[in-house]
Parts: structure tokens; sequence; C-alpha cells
């Protein structure tokens, strides 16, 4: 047994914010890091050069 059993992870807010209370993580937070992962994907999305249509 781990210490991580206690922890339920579902699929949804409430097993996840469950797990935040528990880790001690704010959700504010979470929140901040998920907004950086989507400014650092859409920024990566702008680099790469989109494909031209070929005939």
């Amino acid at each position: 047994m781990t210490m991580y059993d206690k922890c339920v992870v579902g699929a949804g807010g409430v097993g996840g914010a469950g797990c935040l209370a528990q880790t001690g993580i704010s959700p504010i937070w979470a929140i901040l890091a998920g907004f950086a992962l989507l400014a650092v994907g859409t920024a990566i999305m702008r680099i790469i050069p989109r494909r031209t249509a070929t005939r």
C-alpha cells in the first residue's frame, strides 16, 4: 500500500479536486499551469510551418 492509494482519481472534476486537496496543490496554480501549457501549445503551432496543398 502506497501513500497515494488514498487519492481516488476518477473521470471528472470531483476526483481531481479531491486529489488536489490531498496533495496540497492550490487550484489557482493548477489553472495557471493549464493556461501556460495552452499558451505553449499555441505558440508551437504558430512556429511550425503549415503544409501547402499540392495537386
